[in-house]
């Protein structure tokens, strides 16, 4: 029996600024180890354009989005950030 997509976004906070878009990815690819995704996205300072320290993604799969909630902080493993890099994730209270 095939799984129903049932996308489900989630908001997520980064405990370090995030310097470049290399950053960003390993973000991104840290939060897609729990389960396929269809949108993610840095939010952005509309004045400067930097990255602000939040952002979402949608999961492709409620189960996904379930996974990488259940975890309270997940560690970004990557070597670009100076100081160990803290993803702080939840459900987005926003409708998708």
């Amino acid at each position: 029996a095939a799984r129903t997509i049932s996308p489900t976004r989630m908001f997520f906070r980064t405990s370090q600024p995030i310097a470049s878009m290399a950053h960003a990815r390993s973000v991104f690819k840290t939060l897609g180890e729990y389960g396929e995704m269809i949108e993610y996205k840095f939010l952005r300072c509309p004045e400067t354009q930097k990255y602000l320290k939040y952002g979402f993604v949608v999961y492709k799969h409620q189960q996904g989005a379930q996974t990488a909630a259940a975890q309270q902080f997940i560690k970004v493993n990557s070597s670009l950030f100076d100081k160990p890099c803290d993803i702080k994730i939840e459900k987005s209270t926003r409708r998708a």
